[in-house]
């Protein structure tokens, strides 16, 4: 005897097959995406807590008006061997101006003071680019590159506009020793 299926059970159980079938395959993709990220939580000399993403990607911190698009450290020769120079890029919203721009390096006591410009000038897009002058390895600004270990660093951007406000943005930077060893090598230190 031929039996046939019950029809009403056939759409059902392709429906639940699937729904099943679409739920693994979205938590398989899912988990494709997923990248560990770990971070540390370190406190600033200014008392801020915050955490530092440990990684050496390039992230961008924002309020709104006022971006950092950028940070860099980079060896730079100096008149008595080489140094290290900090670079930033700031991006504006459009229609805001800023009227002062201060880094400092709140990583640890004492406070560092790393740039200021009194009179910032944005190029085109609204970004602000500076370059720190050089600072020989054996000084403050840089010994931090001499140690063996891992390294975190915060540095702190104070930004008061031209209607008044102040803007303060914190941008940390995680530095592994591996990095450190090739810039030391880049500064011929070793």
């Amino acid at each position: 005897m031929l039996r046939f299926m019950s029809p009403p059970a056939t759409p059902r159980a392709t429906t639940l097959g699937l729904s099943g079938f679409l739920a693994a395959v979205s938590i398989g993709a899912a988990g494709c995406l997923m990248q560990p990220s770990f971070a540390a939580k370190v406190t600033t000399a200014d008392g801020v807590e915050m955490e530092v993403p440990l990684s050496t990607a390039v992230i961008e911190i924002t309020d709104g008006p006022v971006s950092i698009k950028n940070f860099r450290f980079m060896p730079m020769k100096m008149e008595a061997g080489n140094g290290i120079v900090f670079g930033f890029q700031l991006k504006f919203a459009q229609g805001t101006k800023p009227a002062a721009i201060t880094v400092d390096d709140v990583s640890d006591e004492p406070i560092l003071n790393v740039y200021n410009d009194n009179a910032p000038v944005l190029s085109k897009g609204n970004n602000w680019n500076a370059v720190s002058r050089a600072h020989s390895p054996a000084d403050e600004y840089a010994k931090w590159l001499m140690t063996l270990d891992n390294t975190v660093k915060v540095y702190r951007f104070t930004v008061k506009m031209a209607d008044g406000t102040t803007h303060v943005l914190r941008y940390p930077v995680f530095v592994p020793a591996q990095l450190k060893k090739f810039v030391r090598a880049q500064l011929g230190v070793g």
